[in-house]
C-alpha cells in the first residue's frame, strides 16, 4: 500500500514539474506571428510618437506594450540617442517566468525581419531580471524612412516562411548575446 502511496506522490510531482514549466509550441506557430506583426505594428507606431519622453506609467494602456496569446509581453519604447537619431528598444518576457534563451533569440530575429531592419546594428541582451532587451538604432537621416515603413503584414504562408528565417537568424543574434545590469527601484 505504502509503495503505491509514494508512485502516485512520484507521478503527481512529475506531473506538477512537466506543467508548471513553459510551453514553447505555440511561440513557434505562424499564428503566433502573425498576432505578434499586428501587435508589433501598433506599438511601434505608438512609440514613435513619443520619443524620447521616457517609458510610459503603464505602457499597456499607452499602446506601445501588448501581451501574445502565448504569455509573451513585448514592450517598445524609444528614446533619443542625440544627433545620432533614436534609440529603439523591444522588450521581451515571459509572463509565466523565465523566458529560454534560444525562444528570446528567435523572437527576436522575428522582430527585427517584422521592422525591416536589414543589416541595421543590433544587439540582444539579457537583463539581470531575466528580461530580454533588443537594441538598435535607427540614424537622424533614416528616421522619416523607418517610421514611414510599416511592419510586415503575415499570412499564413509567409508566417511559415518567417518561422525558418527566424530560427537561422537567431544564431548570429544568440552568439553575441549581452548582459545587462538593471535596478529596478523598489
Amino acid at each position: 500500500m505504502l509503495k503505491w502511496l509514494l508512485v502516485g506522490l512520484v507521478v503527481f510531482l512529475v506531473y506538477r514539474f512537466a506543467m508548471k514549466r513553459p510551453r514553447y509550441d505555440r511561440l513557434f506557430s505562424p499564428d503566433h506571428l502573425i498576432e505578434l506583426s499586428r501587435g508589433l505594428g501598433r506599438a511601434k507606431d505608438t512609440a514613435l510618437r513619443r520619443p524620447g519622453g521616457g517609458p510610459p506609467a503603464d505602457p499597456f494602456a499607452e499602446g506601445n506594450a501588448f501581451i501574445t496569446s502565448a504569455d509573451i509581453a513585448v514592450v517598445y519604447t524609444v528614446a533619443e540617442a542625440g544627433e545620432d537619431g533614436h534609440e529603439h528598444h523591444v522588450s521581451l518576457s515571459f509572463r509565466g517566468g523565465a523566458l529560454a534563451r534560444a525562444a528570446a533569440g528567435f523572437l527576436a530575429a522575428a522582430l527585427c525581419r517584422l521592422l525591416g531592419l536589414g543589416e541595421t546594428q543590433r544587439v540582444l541582451a539579457v537583463s539581470n531580471s531575466g528580461v530580454y532587451h533588443l537594441i538598435f538604432q535607427v540614424p537622424a537621416a533614416d528616421e522619416a524612412r523607418f517610421a514611414a515603413r510599416s511592419v510586415q503584414k503575415l499570412d499564413d504562408a509567409s508566417a511559415r516562411r518567417l518561422v525558418g528565417v527566424a530560427m537561422e537568424d537567431r544564431g548570429p543574434l544568440l552568439a553575441r548575446l549581452g548582459k545587462l545590469d538593471v535596478k529596478v527601484p523598489k
